[in-house]
């Protein structure tokens, strides 16, 4: 489950499909009901041909677990994000402010019930109105087996090329925030287990095609991982990510 070899078949996977679908208008293969796993202990792409905005991927994560919408506090690492909100101010859509309203429920449940299945996070607007940002996940649920906790992400879409990456790595720092509190409230060790992505449509536009294809040459040793043992609590790990996105930004 190297994440760059799971990347890779995914691309490699949707580009081999015949049939071109035109969703608003815009060319796209796809794959429908698709499902990717990988180690969550090692969540960083790192295939250099696919230039990951690193600054961003530390910030972004740190943001949904602040609980934030705004689109001041993440515009300053990344150029594009701010055309998904619909007023420049706030993002419909965000992951943080829904995450952070359940989070203490999913677990308070995981600590009760090793076993329980209903530690789920709704991301997912009930009839969203029309809107430059409507969420592409769904859900989040969290069990645990075996003394580790794996995440299970439905999503309706999602982009290979642009999406992929960074949501593998904000599912897995959202699942490391729960893992740090289960075991800081509730004096419990866990470890890290798998990610799961299921997506309704796995897809990728034609005007990625050619830079996705330049990605598939080589595999690369995947690499890169969280130390979520050196914290003593989620906010802690919170604190790490703010720091890591402010240090890479100024070293970019």
């Amino acid at each position: 489950m190297n994440i760059n070899q799971v990347w890779q078949d995914i691309v490699r996977n949707i580009l081999k499909q015949d049939i071109i679908r035109l969703p608003r208008g815009m060319v796209t293969k796809e794959i429908l009901n698709y499902n990717s796993t990988i180690d969550m202990n090692f969540p960083f792409l790192n295939i250099w041909q696919r230039e990951i905005g690193t600054a961003f991927r530390y910030a972004e994560a740190a943001w949904i677990l602040s609980g934030d919408n705004r689109v001041s506090t993440i515009s300053p690492y990344s150029k594009m994000i701010p055309e998904f909100s619909d007023d420049n101010v706030r993002f419909y859509g965000s992951y943080g402010p829904k995450i952070v309203d359940q989070i203490s429920y999913v677990i308070d449940t995981l600590a009760k019930d090793d076993y329980s299945r209903q530690a789920v996070i709704n991301i997912w607007r009930e009839k969203p109105g029309p809107s430059k940002d409507i969420p592409c996940t769904c859900s989040l649920q969290f069990i645990l087996r075996d003394d580790k906790l794996n995440c299970i992400a439905t999503m309706r879409s999602s982009d290979a090329w642009l999406g992929w990456p960074y949501d593998a790595f904000n599912f897995t720092c959202i699942s490391i925030y729960i893992l740090l509190q289960l075991m800081h409230q509730h004096k419990k060790t866990y470890k890290l287990g798998n990610l799961s992505i299921n997506a309704g449509s796995q897809h990728l536009y034609e005007r990625n095609w050619e830079k996705a294809k330049l990605c598939l040459d080589n595999l690369s040793p995947s690499i890169g991982e969280i130390p979520y043992w050196m914290f003593n609590n989620g906010q802690e790990f919170i604190d790490y990510l703010w720091e890591q996105a402010h240090g890479q930004l100024h070293t970019a």
